[in-house]
């Protein structure tokens, strides 16, 4: 996330973003889950616990941050006109492609795959405002698997328009994430000793 000491601004920037992803993450998993018919209440508790296990690892990781170094302040922080420009475009995005798929093509069931696939494209400037290739993966992922589950729906499996957006979303997100964490671990910027 930064060339320079990883500080307690950038440990706050993992946080929220982390958090985000496993809100996020959560919201496609329990859309999957609900789009099985019978079965979804085992889907519901590995969504649960996924969700569970994911937030105690940011408190733990909030927790070990503590005796960080100060920096990374306001001033340096990502979430700022760059990042509500591109949560806007993705809003319009969205909002404009499911309209059209719904009312111009009679393809609402394609309204997860293309909101995955618009969510997938705005990640892709937060690699250069978070300063992580990370964001250019997480972008690749998920557009892949909207493209994927309307390659799979038109070749005749229809419950991938939401089963695939579904359970593929929140996996890509969740994974990175633990990629996110597990990085900051191997960085020793949250260990106990820190």
């Amino acid at each position: 996330m930064t060339d320079g000491q990883f500080t307690k601004g950038h440990l706050i920037t993992l946080l929220i973003s982390s958090a985000i992803g496993v809100g996020f993450g959560a919201a496609w998993w329990f859309f999957g889950a609900s789009s099985v018919s019978g079965g979804s209440t085992a889907l519901v508790v590995v969504g649960v616990a996924a969700v569970v296990a994911l937030v105690a690892w940011l408190v733990l990781t909030a927790r070990r941050g503590a005796g960080l170094p100060a920096g990374g302040g306001r001033e340096e922080s990502p979430f700022g006109k760059q990042y509500g420009i591109a949560v806007l475009l993705m809003l319009v995005g969205i909002f404009a492609g499911a309209r059209v798929l719904s009312a111009v093509f009679d393809l609402p069931e394609a309204v997860p795959a293309w909101v995955l696939f618009v969510v997938g494209l705005h990640f892709l400037p937060f690699a250069k405002l978070f300063g992580s290739r990370r964001f250019l993966v997480l972008s690749a992922l998920l557009c892949v698997v909207a493209v994927l589950a309307a390659v799979l729906a038109v070749a005749g499996w229809t419950a991938a328009w939401q089963l695939v957006p579904g359970f593929g979303g929140a996996v890509v997100l969740w994974a990175t994430v633990v990629a996110g964490l597990l990085g900051t671990d191997r960085q020793g910027a949250t260990s106990p000793a820190s």
